[in-house]
């Protein structure tokens, strides 16, 4: 990542949990997610090989200069009712203890996610309503308890870019303790719908109001037809980077299994990874050298 410039990791999470809001009956206690890492909240851990791979990638980060947002999740999908809040700030408290001393940790980054109408699926105005006001809520404990242990460490949210318009009067709320907004989505957006530029023009008039950033989580993926992912097109990435001028920062979704460095020991992912990486490398340079000799 850092060779080509990305120099921003987000953790997209450290708990492993695919429970959905109003679909379970977890609480902060009864949590029966699996954690990536040695915490001592919870028992359960993901089988993988690495004892603490947040470890090793802040410590390599260190190294490279490279700042690292620190996944806060997953409770469960969509999920911002006061239990998912309570689990949160725990969860929150373990990671900057353990790993607070790394230069490279930037700040949390809540892994729920959300739709851009910030109710998500919910059919009925009284839910749609409690949904919005969760979400709100959430985000001013979050930010408050956050700003405790770390008051210069941002707190980022990755919403959808659908439906907007729909959450348009719950947004100044939300922004208001939100740091950070970086949505994704604006190559699919549904018909009906706004274009991906409307939706962005939106939310960057709605961050402007409220004082927060608005980053931009570029889908560098395509969907096969069982929904994994394979690597998206270079030209329409390097057109998306063209079109959506306004963002402050480009993040991009994901680097692992869709970007691959032909030199690295281990590819993840088929060959079209390596063809993306070097696609990317080319333009990106060429980007530098034009700026250069202006």
């Amino acid at each position: 990542m850092h060779k080509i410039g990305m120099d921003i990791i987000v953790i997209q999470e450290v708990f492993r949990n695919n429970d959905y809001v109003g679909k379970h009956s977890l609480t902060a206690e009864s949590y029966q997610g699996r954690a990536f890492y040695p915490s001592e909240l919870y028992p359960g851990r993901m089988p993988i090989k690495s004892a603490d791979p947040l470890e090793a990638i802040l410590a390599q980060a260190d190294e490279c200069g490279m700042s690292v947002l620190m996944g806060v999740g997953m409770f469960a999908w969509f999920d911002f009712t006061e239990e998912s809040l309570e689990w949160h700030k725990n969860v929150a408290k373990e990671l900057w203890e353990r790993y607070g001393h790394h230069d490279s940790f930037y700040g949390f980054y809540v892994s729920e996610e959300c739709a851009g109408n910030l109710y998500n699926s919910e059919t009925t105005d009284e839910m749609k309503l409690r949904r919005k006001k969760e979400i709100s809520d959430f985000f001013r404990e979050f930010k408050r308890f956050t700003s405790g242990l770390a008051p210069e460490k941002p707190v980022m949210l990755a919403t959808n870019s659908m439906g907007v318009p729909d959450g348009e009067d719950a947004y100044p709320s939300l922004l208001e303790n939100l740091d950070i907004l970086c949505p994704f989505g604006f190559a699919r957006m549904p018909e009906g719908d706004l274009t991906g530029k409307q939706a962005a023009d939106l939310l960057q008039s709605l961050c402007d109001q409220a004082g927060a950033h608005l980053w931009f989580d570029l889908e560098a993926f395509l969907f096969n037809p069982d929904m994994s992912l394979y690597p998206r097109p270079a030209d329409e990435i390097i057109r998306d980077l063209n079109l959506f001028d306004n963002f402050e920062k480009v993040l991009c979704y994901q680097y692992p299994g869709v970007f691959s460095d032909p030199e690295a020991s281990v590819r993840v992912g088929e060959e079209r990874t390596v063809e993306l990486f070097k696609a990317y490398k080319a333009y990106r340079e060429k980007v530098i050298q034009n700026r250069n000799n202006q």
